[in-house]
């Protein structure tokens, strides 16, 4: 009942009536005068039954785990959760484990509804974060169902603020880990509310009962909050519960806003880097069955150098991206579950035969070359699923810009393109140096064929990049579900704001990307082809070639984590 409507229906004067609302303490002013103490499980009752209806009654029973419940209609965005977990937790002066949204709505008549939202880890069934791990630095406990970190086990990789949809776990740039709420795990074990309940003068958070199936279905049919991810990803526990009506129409104040990513340049480099190594393999290896066999012959020895040079500058990136790159040798633990984990052993096993076999083709007998042919085909079988293994890194992510079919034509035209590149460069290499008619062979045998399927291959994968711009179009008008995790077209918003970005605020990347590939990639391998030249110059071309096409991958590699857009709960208050 407004503060109008109880003055109407009572005989009160305006003035009586706000002395008599005034003399109504806060709840931070009646827990001040009534409690000096915390209430510890062994605390005298009086003081206990202040927060009682924050905690359940009950431990966990089997099925069921703790959650938290919000009253939205009790959050007024006070913060005071925010500042209470901060303090408490002793976190950074920019590290923050809870944050307070915005919801807004246009109702008819001009007039605007608003809606805080308080947001913090939703200690899901199926944790994301724990699942992705590659060190296994998470556990969820059996009982309580909290998802806690290991701070000691982290080494920092960040791969767990990709998995999470919601963007719980934050890294911790001066520890060089990932940290996150627990629930105040150590103040539950003593019968005490986390800091973020307690702090609320309005009691809007509690603790309570979940059961883990009713999660699992509801995540299916619905969101956390309008605009929140998808909730069927990993089943938040979290209940947000408000007696608004018009609550399923409300939208977060910061939906359409376009946030460039961050750009993770180690993975970049190592991304670009392991894939073109992997294609210079793969083509050697097919080559090797149309092509002239002297002229393969003369080439493998250049071809499998440079490309195990790329392999070792890629792993040797990949180290930069760590917080905690000491440790980097704990990235195997999760071979069972993560992709991360599965990747690191992949291109391990990949480095270590493309340098066996570099050091046979070198330095081996020639009573080796009879299986040599063998350890080729299986260095890039290898290299393959190792490709494989990164497509799988962020096509598991909940994020539309990194689906399964996306990423994997991006990988495999980068293969595709840096395997062809190089062995243009390292074929025209190994002719000149040896001559003997050779030049004019391999110039036949690989580099015209090479370079005209490089053309083809960087014509083909700058269309498949262009297509993301079509989301640019005005979406077309669709009803509004009755559900408010379904309003409207949530794929077209979210690739909107992807191809918004690449298109405005990442726009000069975008044409250094186009323009880098189409001199590099196309016009300078058909320029090669169709004026042959041995020598000095044509190595100079192919080399040229082989750097255009590197900065153009690395160039779509570092869009690709800068565009990122996914939806995320509600943020706008700063």
């Amino acid at each position: 009942m407004t503060a109008l409507a109880e003055l109407v229906m009572t005989d009160e004067t305006p003035f009586d009536f706000y002395l008599r609302r005034q003399s109504d303490l806060s709840a931070v002013d009646r827990f001040a005068k009534s409690s000096t103490a915390r209430p510890l499980a062994g605390a005298p009752p009086q003081q206990q039954r202040y927060y009682r209806n924050l905690l359940p009654a009950t431990a966990p029973g089997p099925g069921q785990q703790y959650g938290f419940e919000v009253d939205l209609d009790a959050c007024t965005g006070c913060k005071a959760c925010v500042t209470a977990c901060h303090s408490l937790n002793g976190l950074d002066d920019d590290e923050s484990w809870r944050a307070v949204g915005l919801l807004h709505s246009a109702a008819s008549g001009g007039s605007t509804a608003l809606q805080t939202v308080t947001t913090g880890c939703h200690h899901r069934v199926d944790p994301a974060c724990l699942n992705g791990c590659p060190v296994e630095a998470y556990e969820k406990n059996p009982i309580t169902g909290i998802v806690a970190h290991l701070d000691d086990q982290c080494i920092g990789c960040g791969y767990c603020t990709l998995m999470c949809p919601y963007e719980v776990p934050r890294y911790n740039a001066s520890r060089g880990i990932v940290r996150k709420c627990d629930m105040c795990q150590d103040r539950l074990g003593v019968g005490e509310a986390p800091a973020c309940a307690q702090a609320c003068p309005n009691e809007a958070i509690r603790i309570s009962l979940v059961d883990k199936d009713e999660v699992v279905a509801r995540s299916l049919i619905t969101r956390l909050v309008p605009g929140a991810p998808v909730s069927h990803h990993t089943s938040p526990t979290t209940v947000y519960r408000t007696s608004r009506e018009t609550f399923r129409s409300l939208v977060a104040v910061d939906e359409d806003a376009l946030r460039p990513a961050p750009p993770h340049p180690p993975l970049a480099v190592m991304l670009v880097l392991t894939q073109l190594s992997v294609g210079a393999f793969v083509i050697y290896a097919v080559l090797r069955h149309f092509a002239d066999p002297v002229v393969i012959g003369a080439l493998r020895p250049y071809n499998a150098a440079v490309a195990l040079a790329m392999g070792v500058l890629a792993l040797g990136a990949s180290v930069g991206h760590l917080g905690r790159p000491l440790f980097a040798f704990r990235a195997v633990i999760g071979v069972r579950h993560s992709w991360l984990s599965r990747e690191i052993v992949a291109f391990g096993a990949f480095s270590a035969l493309a340098t066996l076999y570099a050091a046979v083709v070198w330095f081996g007998p020639t009573s080796a070359a009879g299986w040599l042919d063998v350890l080729g085909v299986a260095v890039a079988a290898v290299g393959a699923l190792g490709v494989f293994s990164s497509v799988m890194v962020y096509a598991v992510t909940p994020k539309l810009w990194w689906r399964a079919r996306t990423t994997g034509t991006k990988f495999g035209l980068t293969a595709l393109i840096g395997g062809l590149a190089i062995v243009m460069l390292t074929s025209e290499l190994a002719a000149v140096r040896l001559g003997t008619g050779l030049p004019a062979r391999t110039w036949t045998h690989v580099v015209t064929p090479a370079a005209k399927a490089l053309a083809v291959a960087c014509l083909l994968k700058l269309l498949f990049e262009s297509l993301i711009f079509s989301h640019l179009r005005p979406p077309r008008a669709r009803p509004r579900s009755r559900r408010y995790g379904r309003v409207g077209d949530s794929t077209t918003a979210e690739l909107r704001r992807t191809a918004s970005l690449l298109s405005d605020a990442l726009l000069r990347f975008t044409v250094a990307r186009f323009a880098l590939t189409l001199v590099c990639g196309v016009a300078l391998p058909i320029s090669l082809v169709s004026v042959p030249f041995h020598g000095f110059a044509s190595s100079i071309g192919c080399a040229f070639v082989l750097g255009g096409c590197v900065g153009g991958e690395l160039i779509e590699r570092y869009q690709f984590f800068r565009a990122v857009s996914a939806p995320r709960m509600p943020r706008g208050l700063a």
